[in-house]
Parts: C-alpha cells; sequence; structure tokens
C-alpha cells in the first residue's frame, strides 16, 4: 500500500503558527513518517496583509532557509518532503496562482477564511479565489471546509464548489472530533456525500501533529479499505512530476 499524501501541513518554521525551531521541525517529519505519511507538503499560510500571518519577504527568508534543513532530516527517515502554501483567497487578487502551487502538481491549497475573522460571505471570498485558480489551468484544493462559517449555514455551497473543479481537503483531526461537533459532524456529511478529494492533517506542533493513521484507521473501520485510500493517497492530485506521480499512475 501506499503512503499517505499529506497536502497540509506547517511543519517548516516560517514565522506562522506552526513550527518554530528546526528541532520542532524535524521532530514532527519523524512523527508523520512512523505514522505511514510518505509525501508531505509543508504549507506555511499565506494570509491577507492585515490578517495574522501575512507572506512577507522576511517570512519567505526564514522558510526559504528552514526549508532544505528540514527537507533533508525528512529524507533520511523515508519522509518526502515538498513546499506549497495556504493561500488565503483574496491574496490571489494580486498575485499570480501559480507562484504558490503544491510542489510537483497543478494545484493549490486555498483555505476558508478562519473562524476566528467572523466573516459570513467566507463562502463568496473562496469561490472568487478558486475561479481564479481555475483560469490559469490549476485545480483549487479546499482546505479545512468544514470549518466554514458560510458552509455550516449553506451545505449546498460543498456541491457547487466540487461542480466548480475543487478538491475538498477536510482536516483529519475534524474527523476525531478536535474541533468540535460541528466541524466533526459535516465533515462526516461530506464523506458520506462523497464530496471529498482528499484528507488532510494540517499538522501545526507537537500538540497539533502531521498524523493521518488515526483518520485513516476510523475510515477504513467504518467504510473499509477499498473505500478511503483514495483520500489518503494522493491520487486525486494534478500530479505533473517524477516518481511520487508514476507510483500513482501505476
Amino acid at each position: 500500500m501506499l503512503g499517505f499524501v499529506d497536502v497540509h501541513s506547517h511543519v517548516v518554521p516560517s514565522g506562522d503558527d506552526g513550527a518554530q525551531r528546526l528541532e520542532e521541525a524535524v521532530q514532527l517529519c519523524r512523527l508523520a513518517a512512523t505514522s505511514g505519511t510518505s509525501v508531505l507538503f509543508a504549507t506555511p499560510h499565506a494570509h491577507a496583509a492585515w490578517d495574522h500571518h501575512p507572506w512577507t519577504s522576511e517570512r519567505e527568508r526564514l522558510f526559504g532557509r528552514c526549508f532544505p534543513h528540514v527537507k533533508a532530516a525528512a529524507g533520511e527517515v523515508g519522509l518526502e518532503l515538498r513546499c506549497g502554501y495556504e493561500v488565503f483567497p483574496t491574496v490571489l487578487r494580486d498575485c499570480d496562482p501559480e507562484r504558490f502551487a503544491l510542489e510537483g502538481t497543478r494545484a493549490v491549497l486555498v483555505e476558508f477564511p478562519g473562524d476566528w475573522l467572523a466573516l459570513r460571505d467566507d463562502s463568496a471570498l473562496l469561490m472568487e479565489a478558486a475561479d481564479r485558480i481555475a483560469a490559469r489551468e490549476l485545480v483549487p484544493v479546499v482546505a479545512h471546509p468544514e470549518r466554514s462559517i458560510g458552509l455550516r449555514s449553506s451545505y449546498e455551497i460543498a456541491q457547487e464548489l466540487v461542480e466548480r473543479g475543487c478538491l475538498l481537503c477536510p482536516n483529519s483531526d475534524s474527523l476525531l472530533g478536535r474541533n468540535g461537533p460541528t466541524a466533526q459532524s459535516l465533515v462526516e456529511r461530506l464523506i458520506e456525500d462523497n464530496l471529498v478529494a482528499l484528507i488532510a492533517s494540517d499538522g501545526h506542533r507537537l500538540d497539533r501533529p502531521p498524523r493521518l493513521d488515526l483518520a485513516h484507521q476510523l475510515l477504513v473501520e467504518r467504510y473499509g479499505v477499498a473505500s478511503v485510500e483514495r483520500l489518503f493517497d494522493g491520487s486525486a492530485l494534478p500530479w505533473v512530476t517524477d516518481r511520487c506521480a508514476q507510483k500513482l499512475q501505476s
């Protein structure tokens, strides 16, 4: 069986709320590897300028310095670390979405605005960003839809996003109830309705680790292996390069 492909994590220091030190980053990557992940994307926040973690030249330099060291350490334990971003929708109004593509794919990880912003129109912003991504012949991967305020009140938005070509990518810890009962019930409904393409860890720290194995086990027990492997093996992604794509196609 292929190892897990995790498209959403904050395991490389970048000045956001993820790993803060190289030692912590290496520890998180080792934990991901021992939990069954073979490919992990480091996706630092690229927030809007007025939000918590805007993407600045200083943060870009920090990430650029740290990433090679963490990648090398991850490789020693059999984990392939790739780079990417978790992009706030409005950032794409002024930037080419292609610069934010997940390494080796034609996909861009775009997030629903954080619930701390209390934006009732978060779905409208997400759809705007999805259209901008699609216009560049890229595929939007929607991070943690189960945490969207708009989607919670208008569930049909999920179907509309999928019809627009979006890949919905809930967090594994939501399945485990760690983001509250509302998020848990919503992600379960999304899976039941076959609207989920990928499940990611959104791992940040040791108390919020980059693990997919517990969510995988839960879903295997509920639906069987054959029904859930596609949610964890990365086969939904539009791969464009190298051995990972070849493995997934074989």
